[in-house]
């Protein structure tokens, strides 16, 4: 079977593991996904990586912070009052909420409630993150045409 190319479209599984070992999502559960490559749908790294592979192939792709969620930003953790925010529910920490921030809708998760104001982070929940990825090539479609 002749390897993985660019311009291929893979149905890939994948595992993506935070770094004390807590796996966030895997694909083997379900149906794999389907991509192609040099179509801008997965990161770059992960392309570069699946070049040259054959179908059963799995390969692992670590990545920093700044090429996965990108570096914790202290200045997205905020407080802001009660008063500034039209929530439909009373917020719990550890959810996520939709707040607007300057003047666009941004999901947040709150870290702390009092009567006043309420803490937000508008990181992403991996932000700081070394994230690995373990990939397989469960098969490559045949190209059209």
């Amino acid at each position: 079977m002749p390897p993985v190319t660019d311009g291929d479209t893979l149905l890939l599984h994948f595992t993506s593991t935070r770094p004390d070992g807590e796996v966030f999502e895997d694909t083997r559960s379900g149906e794999p996904v389907r991509v192609t490559l040099g179509a801008n749908q997965i990161n770059p790294l992960f392309e570069e990586a699946l070049m040259g592979r054959v179908p059963g192939e799995t390969v692992t792709v670590v990545l920093p912070p700044e090429k996965a969620y990108g570096k914790f930003n202290r200045k997205l953790v905020v407080t802001v009052k009660r008063t500034k925010l039209t929530l439909d529910h009373e917020p719990v920490v550890g959810e996520f909420v939709r707040v607007e921030v300057m003047g666009k809708p941004c999901l947040v998760t709150v870290l702390d409630v009092d009567e006043k104001r309420i803490t937000v982070d508008a990181n992403h929940p991996l932000a700081g993150e070394t994230i690995t990825y373990a990939i397989t090539v469960e098969e490559i479609l045949p190209r059209d045409g």
